[in-house]
């Protein structure tokens, strides 16, 4: 898809050496990294406005590398993240993959599992930050709505007519036709159909 950006590779880990070796190997089919030697210097580099794929260590000072993923699953739930780790063991790769993480390698790492982790990781961040500006972009136009037309949006999701949602609301049909049209033209939709399609595609929580 041409409108789905590329994402960036970032190394997060306090080990130089660990960081030099990775940047090496990532450059040899093309990839150049940025390099972090912290999580706070990760979040002070990345707003979460691109898709990104992390290599991230799990311990590290101040801020542990689970730790950092807590912060990434309000900041940009988007992101891949593929863990790597001297001390992991089955419990930590269970509760990073289950909270979302691409992939947990051990140190020493595997080279061709790295690569093909993070080669995944690129793809997947590219597509999963295309999917968040997509509904992000139908959060923000159910935003513009009075509570009046998000209740009338809700039983037009749940299927109900015109008719029965007038009964619902004691207001004429008429009434509800002009709160549909009002949502159709404040949300910028093809139909209210599409933007009914739309919100349960992406599972937008219309209310508010």
């Amino acid at each position: 898809m041409s409108d789905v950006q590329p994402a960036r590779v970032y190394i997060v880990d306090d080990d130089p050496e660990l960081c030099d070796s990775v940047d090496w190997l990532l450059g040899s089919i093309g990839i150049k990294p940025t390099i972090c030697h912290s999580a706070d210097q990760f979040l002070s580099a990345y707003s979460g406005s691109h898709p990104a794929c992390i290599v991230l260590d799990v311990r590290m000072p101040h801020m542990s590398g689970p730790r950092l993923q807590e912060k990434l699953q309000q900041l940009a739930p988007h992101v891949a993240i593929i863990f790597v780790s001297a001390h992991g063991d089955i419990r930590m790769s269970v509760s990073t993959i289950q909270a979302g993480a691409m992939d947990f390698l051990e140190k020493p790492y595997d080279s061709q599992r790295l690569l093909d982790a993070v080669q995944a990781g690129v793809d997947a961040a590219a597509e999963r930050f295309h999917t968040y500006e997509l509904r992000q972009s139908i959060v923000r136009k159910v935003a513009l709505l009075t509570p009046r037309e998000r209740e009338i949006l809700a039983l037009v999701v749940e299927g109900l007519p015109s008719q029965n949602i007038a009964r619902m609301l004691s207001m004429s049909v008429k009434t509800v036709d002009v709160h549909r049209a009002r949502i159709k033209s404040k949300t910028d939709a093809d139909s209210v159909s599409t933007l009914v399609r739309d919100i349960l595609r992406f599972a937008v929580d219309i209310a508010r």
